[in-house]
């Protein structure tokens, strides 16, 4: 498929399914909707882990940073790092297109 076929296709799809908006702002009400949707799992994780090791994540951090944990417990410092990481980065991706969005 050609750039300008996939092009084409876009923006018909776009007017069918969403008649009365712009490309510029469908593609930001999409982009809003995968954020919301990564900060929800990005929270879920960080509660799992919280209520796993009874503690929030800057003092689990610590505790990494100051042994030599096990394989497990370093692949959770990972992960919970990765969600707490997300979460920040989400929170600003989501007041950026809101902001985008409400100005519009």
């Amino acid at each position: 498929m050609t750039t300008l076929s996939i092009t084409a296709t876009l923006e018909t799809s776009v007017q069918r399914l969403f008649p009365d908006l712009s490309i510029d702002h469908v593609l930001a009400e999409l982009l809003f909707e995968r954020a919301q949707k990564n900060l929800i799992k990005y929270r879920t994780l960080n509660r799992k882990f919280t209520a796993k090791y009874q503690q929030p994540f800057e003092k689990f951090r610590q505790e990494i940073l100051d042994s030599h944990p096990g394989f497990e417990k370093e692949q959770d410092y990972f992960d919970w790092e990765l969600a707490v990481t997300g979460i920040a980065d989400m929170e600003v991706e989501i007041e950026r297109l809101s902001d985008l969005l409400h100005s519009a």
